[in-house]
């Protein structure tokens, strides 16, 4: 995602690398904030649903630049709201998805199961980076926002698959504890 929008804004838009750099910056630094904020959601919601939305909201940031990024089109009205939609997902899926995988870990298999999930992280941005260079190649002249809508796609369907992959944490809500109240008024009625 983020070196598509560079990628983006020097081949296609001339951006200076500052530009460029500035023109970006919005949706990373988004992903602090949320990745604080967060806590008091995944607590209500589970880790689960919440890497679920998160990850169908950052997915949906991308297509969003395929529609509406062209030669001439507005970063304010185009990158811009596309950055931070995938901002907002970055920040709340990476930390949710660290802290469940951590949190699933027994004790002593803590330093191993951290590393596989740096690891898995490591490839699967390798793998996402070569990818795209693979689908954008080299575009012909005047066929650039065909390459990066192809591209912009494909990142989009592997965060769609990432969503599918969160399917598993969501688990059903447990039922409230019964108050004594309702457990008095149910043994006076018969009902069970």
């Amino acid at each position: 995602m983020l070196l598509g929008s560079v990628l983006w804004c020097q081949g296609v838009w001339g951006y200076s690398a500052l530009r460029t750099g500035l023109a970006i910056a919005p949706g990373p630094l988004l992903v602090p904030p949320v990745a604080l904020l967060i806590g008091p959601a995944i607590a209500r919601f589970g880790a689960g649903r919440i890497a679920l939305t998160e990850t169908v909201l950052f997915a949906v940031g991308i297509p969003w630049w395929a529609a509406t990024l062209d030669t001439g089109s507005a970063y304010a009205a185009s990158l811009l709201p596309g950055m931070m939609l995938t901002g907002l997902g970055v920040g709340m899926t990476l930390p949710v998805l660290t802290g469940a995988s951590a949190a699933a870990l027994p004790p002593a298999r803590f330093a191993a199961g951290s590393a596989v999930t740096s690891m898995g992280r490591q490839i699967g941005a390798v793998l996402g980076v070569a990818i795209l260079i693979g689908i954008l190649g080299t575009p012909a002249s005047g066929h650039a926002v065909a390459a990066f809508q192809h591209g912009w796609y494909a990142v989009a369907v592997a965060s769609l698959l990432a969503a599918c992959a969160t399917v598993p944490l969501v688990r059903q809500p447990r039922p409230a504890p019964a108050k004594a109240a309702d457990v008095t008024e149910a043994a006076g009625t018969g009902a069970p």
